[in-house]
């Protein structure tokens, strides 16, 4: 079952609660507009009401999701996983305006797997990807693209537990390189 409203690294149970209450506020939304112009006994219909229920049901579609989720264990696990950055290599120069970045890891001693949870292994996590210090993307494989812009940048890859929590100590490894337009 594809889920229409994902932002990475939640369980399918959060992701199936995003999804049915995006697509209820969705519904009210549309519901607000078609009963703008309707009355009831020469008195209109509130779809004002109906359009603030809508805000209230769409603003909970992704905050509910993550009071429901996985907590980030206090207690962090050891691994003795590495992680290497194989592309972008070192001073690598990349033309474009924001130019396609393909990243390319190698995990070793460890297995990258999609699935979220509490139960922390040292043998399994996800990939997080950081660029200039901003979360670029969460990867659940050794491949991915990001896009970035012309400048300098540093590309920053952490292994991390299941949990989406960094390991004790962290695994990271960093590569600099360059983009031009």
């Amino acid at each position: 079952m594809h889920v229409l409203a994902h932002a990475g690294g939640h369980t399918p149970a959060q992701n199936i609660v995003e999804t049915l209450f995006l697509l209820g506020g969705m519904g009210l939304a549309g519901a607000a507009l078609g009963l703008r112009n309707v009355r009831l006994s020469g008195r209109p219909v509130l779809s004002w009401a109906v359009a603030l229920i809508a805000v209230a049901v769409l603003e909970l579609s992704f905050v509910l999701p993550a009071q429901l989720g996985v907590k980030i264990a206090k207690v962090r696990p050891t691994t003795s996983a590495k992680i290497i950055i194989v592309s972008p290599v070192p001073g690598q120069v990349l033309r474009g305006n924001p130019a396609t970045v393909r990243v390319r890891l190698r995990v070793t001693g460890a297995r990258v797997v999609t699935q979220t949870s509490s139960h922390l292994s040292s043998h399994t996590g996800h990939i997080h990807l950081y660029l200039d210090g901003e979360l670029a993307a969460m990867a659940y494989q050794a491949s991915t693209t990001i896009y970035a812009s012309p400048g300098r940048h540093r590309l920053q890859a952490q292994f991390v537990a299941v949990d989406h929590g960094p390991f004790n100590p962290p695994v990271m490894a960093w590569v600099t390189f360059r983009v031009i337009p």
